[in-house]
C-alpha cells in the first residue's frame, strides 16, 4: 500500500488500517525510524502523562535501569553546578 506526503509532511492512514487498529482522531501513534524504514505503532493503554492538581505527572512504567538514569542525571547536574560544563 502506498501513500503520498502532502505539503505539510502528513499522510493519510487508510480507513481499513485505522479501523483494524481502532485508531480515532487524537489516537497516539509512536513514530520510529530504523535502518531502511519508518514504523508507526499505535500506543495502547492509558496516557503516560496525567494532570493532577494542575501539574503533569508521569504515570507510566519506566524502561531501562532507573538507578543508572538517576545517577547519570545527578552527575550531570553536579557538573553544571560546579561549572565543569
Amino acid at each position: 500500500m502506498e501513500a503520498t506526503l502532502d505539503r505539510f509532511g502528513r499522510i493519510v492512514i487508510p480507513k481499513k488500517i485505522r479501523d483494524d487498529f481502532h485508531l480515532h482522531v487524537g489516537s497516539p501513534i509512536r513514530i520510529e525510524e530504523g535502518k531502511g524504514g519508518i514504523w508507526l505503532t499505535p500506543v495502547e493503554g492509558e496516557p503516560h502523562l496525567v494532570k493532577k492538581d494542575g501539574v503533569l505527572v508521569f504515570s507510566g512504567k519506566a524502561t531501562g535501569n532507573i538507578e543508572t538514569a538517576i545517577d547519570e542525571h545527578r552527575q550531570e547536574r553536579h557538573a553544571v553546578l560546579r561549572g565543569w560544563k
